[in-house]
């Protein structure tokens, strides 16, 4: 009897369903797309080159299968009804139908699930939802992570195709796409660029079939197939078979080409005076007068001048893009200026962590403690300056040149990811996030946040009586005193993953890019900004958008609205190098920070593990395994050692203590020094 059992349970397990790999989709998302190719395969012959059909696996049918299909979606709207209401026609969902080479967008009035219900059944409508990731667990996690290894933004769109129908136009886009099938069947044709014109920046709009010409690919997708289109390549989908057809299509590399890359450099060289940023004598150098006279049309085109009207213009224009080469390759420095402009963007308005792609905290750390970098590839760190700020009572006092900020985007929205709000609040939401998919998630080691054990707390709340909070308004005294700011005022440490989500914010009603229709767009990856702006608490409190169109960023220091701690330069080489311990294998020790007193290593420290970017490994955890002690003996040695250690985080914090009481100066987000609460009391 008990062998039968073993051979059941042997067939039970061989047919069991194959899990998320959470795990490896965190770590290479690009590589679980394209499996069961390599990630660096795929970047080596098919990206930006030629589209591919990646055929499914057991894994991605684990996590695609019904992920935002219509019932799925339906189902979580009818859920998301009883306590926020309906969505949005235009801004979170279209209803789209091509027949007869004509494309139209019956959109309703209400975007409820009955309404949608009867577009998709009754009228043959594909639903287009936008970015899900807002909605639905698994995508925030997997296009966050894809975010965190492409370092560029990543938007998603589910489309619920009705059975037997097509929904788009033919027609490229301005991104690298991966369409992945969740429910039934789609037949895709692809066809070459447009006039051959590979990797456009812009969009094409629909198409004439008749112009399209004989297509290069023809695909059918299953449940779990992958499908990669560079930027420019021609589709359309029909529907196929008797059941209904919806998959998640994947978009990134928006205006990230070579060309862009150079307008930054550009711009930031010509707002720099001193070097290495600022652009050669050739470049500054301007043509002769009368040259933008010479060409009006009417001489451009007469018969007497061939070529350009102002050939001296053409010789020293190119001559002056010479010269930022030639320097370009000599002083590597001006192409990270230019990269740093072009991350702004991306750091403000990509996706926080899901909660269970962070590491636990740990308690907070003591002298003698050991940290790491958690939030790798969710944080970076650039240069500060106390310039271009917008505040009448701004002081540059305290942060000299040399200054660094290191910033993350762990309070950043997820709700508004991709999508445009205005500031005014809708409805409130208790819980829209959806759960699916959370089981999955499950099954593997939760490494969401955890609360600090007591004696960390104990030591937190110690510390924070003296030198303040630095998830609060005030940053902590000691650390401004010693060249750190804490410079989000609205962080609040443990929760900045859950914070994040659906549950723990009310949603605001989103407008479409540039008040363009949204029918008129089929990825929906454009994203507006706002220029920063001022509370009354000072410049940079909280997360502020903006734009680096129509001079913006000349007036403004952007990097002072992200959220993070503004580091003095002597403060630098330590952050490097606990940015450089980016696994718990690599923690380095807090004594051997490379600053000049042991509280200074501490208060960095601490700073680090408040504001959410350190993990501690307590002292104790690092001590090699002793011989077995006697049974007896056992429990009164482990309360001797936890004793001890709390003895030393109580006086880690006394010291915190003592070096906050002696000043009673603050530092804001802006990295403005002011007095304190305690001081103004």
């Amino acid at each position: 009897m008990g062998k039968k059992k073993d051979k059941l349970l042997a067939q039970q397990q061989g047919t069991a369903t194959p899990q998320v790999p959470w795990q490896q989709v965190d770590l290479d998302p690009v590589g679980f797309l394209v499996a069961p190719e390599t990630g660096k395969e795929f970047f080596q012959g098919k990206w930006e080159q030629q589209p591919a059909v990646f055929k499914a696996t057991p894994e991605r049918i684990a996590l695609f299968q019904g992920l935002c299909t219509f019932p799925a979606t339906v189902n979580w709207l009818k859920q998301r009804e009883k306590k926020s209401g309906q969505l949005e026609f235009g801004v979170d969902v279209n209803a789209a139908r091509y027949k007869d080479g004509v494309r139209e967008t019956p959109n309703g009035d209400i975007a409820d699930a009955a309404t949608l219900q009867s577009l998709h059944n009754d009228d043959g409508c594909t639903l287009q939802l936008h970015q899900p990731q807002r909605f639905f667990d698994p995508c925030w996690r997997l296009l966050a992570a894809l975010e965190r290894q492409l370092g560029c933004l990543v938007g998603s769109n589910a489309y619920l195709t009705p059975k037997g129908s097509q929904g788009l136009a033919p027609h490229h886009d301005d991104v690298e796409l991966w369409v992945v099938q969740t429910a039934g069947r789609k037949k895709w044709k692809l066809y070459q660029p447009a006039g051959g014109y590979q990797l456009p920046n812009q969009p094409s709009g629909d198409l004439d079939q008749d112009s399209l010409g004989p297509p290069v690919l023809e695909a059918e997708l299953c449940v779990g197939d992958v499908l990669y289109m560079p930027r420019g390549t021609i589709h359309q989908a029909v529907a196929e078979g008797d059941s209904d057809s919806d998959h998640l299509t994947i978009s990134t590399y928006q205006r990230t080409s070579y060309a862009d890359l150079a307008t930054h450099l550009l711009q930031v060289g010509l707002s720099s005076q001193h070097e290495p940023e600022c652009l050669p004598l050739a470049a500054r150098r301007s043509p002769a007068p009368g040259t933008l006279l010479q060409h009006s049309l009417h001489k451009v085109l007469a018969p007497v001048n061939k070529g350009s009207t102002t050939p001296d213009a053409v010789v020293g224009l190119a001559e002056a893009l010479r010269a930022i080469a030639s320097k370009l390759e000599g002083c590597p420095d001006m192409f990270t200026s230019a990269v740093h402009s072009q991350a702004i963007d991306f750091l403000i308005n990509r996706l926080p962590p899901h909660p269970k792609q962070l590491p636990a905290r740990g308690p907070a750390p003591g002298a003698d403690d050991r940290v790491w970098c958690r939030v790798s590839g969710w944080c970076y760190l650039l240069p500060f300056e106390m310039t271009g700020m917008s505040c009448e009572d701004e002081d540059e006092e305290g942060f000299e040149d040399g200054s660094v900020k290191l910033v993350s985007c762990l309070t950043n929205s997820r709700e508004e990811h991709m999508i445009t709000l205005p500031d005014e609040d809708d409805s409130s939401s208790e819980d829209d996030s959806d759960s699916e998919g959370d089981d999955d998630e499950d099954d593997e080691q939760d490494n969401s946040d955890a609360e600090p054990d007591e004696e960390g707390a104990a030591a937190a709340a110690a510390a924070a009586d003296a030198v303040g909070d630095v998830s609060s308004k005030e940053a902590p005294a000691a650390a401004a005193a010693n060249g750190i700011d804490a410079a989000d005022e609205g962080q609040e440490g443990e929760a900045e993953g859950k914070r994040s989500s659906a549950s723990k914010q009310k949603p605001k009603k989103a407008r479409q890019h540039e008040g363009c229709d949204a029918a008129d767009h089929h990825h929906h990856h454009h994203h507006q900004h706002h220029e920063p702006c001022c509370s009354d608490d000072g410049c940079g409190a909280g997360v502020h958008e903006h734009s680096l169109s129509s001079g913006a960023a000349e007036r403004d220091n952007p990097v002072a609205t992200l959220p993070g701690l503004v580091l003095a330069p002597a403060m630098v080489k330590a952050v490097v190098a606990f940015m450089g311990a980016e696994t718990r294998e690599k923690a380095v020790a807090i004594k051997d920070l490379p600053l000049p007193t042991d509280a200074q290593k501490l208060q960095l420290a601490f700073a680090l593990w408040a504001e959410g970017f350190a993990a501690t490994i307590p002292a104790q955890q690092q001590q090699p395994p002793k011989q077995q002690q006697p049974q007896a003996g056992a429990a009164k040695q482990q309360h001797k050692q936890g004793s001890k250690q709390k003895k030393k985080r109580a006086a880690a914090a006394a010291v915190v203590s003592s070096e906050g009481a002696d000043d009673e100066h603050t530092a804001t987000s802006s990295g403005k020094v002011r007095p304190s609460k305690k001081a103004k009391a």
